[in-house]
């Protein structure tokens, strides 16, 4: 059964690929503009969310977001989501409000078009096996909750290998959180691994369809919380809408 469909999946994914790069490279000028505007990271969030709505459009993905009211008026705050699919990032740019900073693996700076903005500070890359490099990224990340800037975070700190079964969460986004005094946004991605799984496998998920995402109560913390604690919250909280 697995392989009736593989044609079409692949065909899918190779004109998803399209749609990103052409997409990309005619708004790549609205993106260099964003970046360098004196109130670059609005411009660059608008930007980015203007990108993310026409792949959708194109790719015929519907978002259904669910409990939408729960994130906060403003910001800053943490969202925290699982990740199972390429498609998690797209919906990033579309789903959250404000504005934010998304911490994503350093891998991202080889990767076309979207790299433009952590090469331009609008978004963090994280070194996880450099020293030095890792503690900026850390700096980078207070600094811009110390902004007011919210911030966007993968706390399994990798894709899923079996979704929806999801990784251990690592304590960074939770120590961030207490150290700054900000609330946690959990939020689920319900159905993006049925709908685009990692482009890497050209025979997997691929397809057209509604993207269901669950924005969870947010999670206060203080300078108390026991990160453990908020930590295990989080991940039963994302994980209950799995």
């Amino acid at each position: 059964m697995y392989w009736i469909g593989a044609p079409l999946r692949f065909l899918y994914k190779v004109y998803f690929g399209m749609i990103y790069f052409v997409s990309g490279i005619i708004l790549y000028p609205y993106f260099m503009i964003a970046i360098r505007h004196k109130d670059k990271y609005k411009k660059a969030a608008k930007a980015k969310k203007v990108w993310s709505n026409v792949i959708c459009y194109c790719c015929f993905i519907k978002v259904k977001l669910i409990n939408e009211e729960h994130f906060p008026k403003e910001g800053p705050y943490i969202v925290c989501a699982n990740h199972a699919s390429y498609l998690d990032i797209i919906l990033m740019f579309k789903v959250i409000p404000h504005d934010f900073a998304f911490l994503g693996k350093a891998e991202v700076l080889k990767w076309p078009i979207i790299n433009v903005f952590f090469k331009n500070e609008i978004d963090i890359p994280v070194y996880r096996h450099q020293r030095k490099l890792a503690a900026e990224s850390i700096h980078k990340t207070n600094e811009a909750l110390r902004n007011n800037r919210s911030i966007a975070i993968f706390p399994e700190g990798k894709m899923q290998d079996q979704p929806p079964v999801m990784e251990r969460f690592k304590n960074g986004a939770f120590s961030m959180a207490v150290e700054h005094n900000v609330p946690i946004v959990p939020i689920t991605f319900k159905n993006n691994y049925k709908l685009f799984s990692d482009h890497t496998d050209f025979w997997g998920a691929g397809r057209p369809g509604i993207a269901k995402v669950f924005i969870h109560p947010i999670i206060k913390s203080e300078n108390k919380t026991e990160i453990v604690s908020l930590r295990d919250k989080t991940f039963e909280l994302i994980n209950s809408e799995l």
